[in-house]
């Protein structure tokens, strides 16, 4: 590493602008590597869209960029996200499914945005399109335009308040069921691992499921953990032969996520979650 570089050499989960990221892939890579981040999985949510140039960028930088994606799911288990690792962004059945994904979650948007109007607040579909400049839709594009209009406090107040789960302009999503993510993931070759497991209601009681239907690692180090749930997340992924993972969730919007390369990932884990493909 140069003296520059303040990060971790690992990052394995990073966002672009091809989901709600707020860099391009090319840009995304060089600020990790400028942080001395050495492998990084760029993991926007269901889409491998710009894979292809963030790893063109990382070979000419000495950054090993793994494909992945963060498949989102609803359930009644919570916010339970799947990471899924060594993707092939050629695979066009894979693609498919993804777009699938994608397209609802534009749907969701767009019904969201006509219940924010219906309740008074004059946020526009093509402004939120603008946000998003072509990657897949999500709420953050969202909470933005909300955020410009001045309507929330700030990006992340709009989670909270008008784009919250229980507010009434909430949709929910129409797309996979955590245990689909993990079998899509397997079906394509890939390796899954459970995001941020700190959202995940009951995670006691669907872990066991997931580890069954092929789930391999789980994020134990994560920036919003305290050290007392990264304990008892090890502790898990020990008890159920899981891969300790982490990554920043860097999304370079708001105060979600931390810096590039902000998070420890043990180096063990990137041979163990290979060793998983190779077995799978």
């Amino acid at each position: 590493m140069d003296g520059l570089s303040t990060g971790y050499p690992i990052d394995l989960h990073t966002h672009s602008l091809r989901s709600d990221g707020a860099y391009e892939p090319r840009e995304l890579v060089r600020m990790a590597a400028s942080r001395g981040v050495r492998i990084q999985a760029l993991s926007d949510h269901d889409t491998l869209l710009g894979v292809g140039e963030a790893v063109a960028e990382g070979a000419t930088l000495g950054v090993r960029v793994i494909p992945a994606t963060e498949l989102n799911t609803e359930s009644e288990w919570g916010d339970v996200h799947v990471l899924g690792y060594f993707v092939d962004p050629a695979d066009a059945a894979l693609e498919d499914r993804l777009r699938w994904l994608r397209e609802n979650r534009g749907r969701r948007i767009e019904l969201m945005v006509e219940k924010l109007n219906a309740l008074g607040y004059a946020v526009s579909l093509e402004r939120v399109l603008e946000i998003a400049q072509g990657g897949a839709l999500g709420r953050p594009h969202l909470a933005q335009a909300l955020f410009e209009k001045g309507y929330v406090k700030s990006y992340d107040d709009a989670f909270d308040t008008l784009i919250a789960k229980d507010s009434p302009a909430y949709v929910r999503r129409v797309g996979l069921t955590p245990l689909e993510a993990v079998e899509l993931v397997r079906a394509h070759g890939g390796v899954p691992s459970l995001a941020h497991p700190g959202t995940v209601l009951g995670l006691a009681g669907l872990l066991p499921r997931l580890v069954a239907a092929g789930l391999a690692g789980i994020e134990c180090y994560y920036g919003e953990h305290s050290p007392s749930a990264t304990t008892t997340f090890l502790a898990l992924a020990q008890t159920n032969r899981l891969i300790p993972t982490g990554g920043s969730d860097f999304h370079g919007r708001s105060e979600h996520g931390t810096d590039l390369g902000g998070v420890f990932v043990p180096p063990e884990s990137i041979p163990a979650l290979e060793a998983r493909r190779k077995n799978s």
